[in-house]
Parts: C-alpha cells; sequence; structure tokens
C-alpha cells in the first residue's frame, strides 16, 4: 500500500484526489497547505506527495526546495499540481528534482501511471521522470 500525501488549497480537489487515491489502495494524508504538509510530513515520511503549485502560506516550488533540504525527505517523489504553465516552471522543477508534472483537470489513468512509476524506481541519484497528462514519461 503506497502511502501519499495530498497537498492541495481547493477543498474540492484535494478531496477529488483523495477519494482516487484511496481508490486505487492508496494510504493517504492530507494537508491544505505547505506548511501543515512539512509538519505532516516530519510525523510520518509519505512514499510520494501530490502538492499544489499555486497555494497560500508557501507555494509547491517553495515546499518542494524545503524537503528537498533535508537527508531524510530528499528524495520524496514529488508530483507538482498545475491548472496553469507558469513561466520558466519546467527548467525549476528540474533543478528541484520534480518526479512529475500533473495537469488539472488529470486523467485519473496519469495517477496509475505515476504510482507504477513510483513503485518501480530505482534510478541513479539525479535521474528522474518528468511526466504530465499531454506527454509521455522521457
Amino acid at each position: 500500500m503506497v502511502k501519499a500525501l495530498v497537498v492541495e488549497y481547493e477543498e474540492d480537489i484535494r478531496n477529488l484526489l483523495v477519494e482516487q487515491l484511496l481508490d486505487k489502495g492508496c494510504q493517504v494524508r492530507k494537508a491544505n497547505n505547505s506548511a501543515v504538509a512539512l509538519q505532516l510530513v516530519r510525523d510520518a515520511i509519505p512514499e510520494i506527495i501530490f502538492a499544489d503549485i499555486v497555494m497560500p502560506v508557501m507555494d509547491g516550488v517553495i515546499f518542494l526546495s524545503e524537503l528537498r533540504k533535508f537527508p531524510g525527505t530528499s528524495k520524496i517523489p514529488v508530483v507538482l499540481v498545475t491548472a496553469i504553465d507558469l513561466p520558466g516552471l519546467r527548467s525549476r522543477t528540474r533543478i528541484l528534482r520534480v518526479d512529475h508534472l500533473l495537469g488539472k483537470p488529470w486523467d485519473p489513468d496519469s495517477l496509475d501511471l505515476m504510482l507504477q512509476i513510483n513503485n518501480e524506481w530505482e534510478f541513479p541519484e539525479g535521474r528522474r521522470h518528468i511526466c504530465s497528462t499531454q506527454r509521455r514519461c522521457r
């Protein structure tokens, strides 16, 4: 059973993502902002994190940079969830070792793909896949 953390400001979207992950057999915790999520990660390290990019308190990119600072959390696979393509987003996410980008709205099959890849990750340090719902992993 994959232990997932969902960090999403919008309640409806958060609940939808949690419901879909539960349907896929995941154990899911949720947070409505990155500050709460950082505390949840400190309490119990998840196997994968789905985090919105645009959030109050701390956006998803800053949240990710905080995760990457510490050895215990630096290698957690992270899927950034977004409805917008911010300028320079892909280059910033590569620097921070984002594992996937998931577009809103997403295809439920995309979640299957990301969970499957998460379970099969055994890549050398620094090699990650960047995915979106419009492109195949590379």
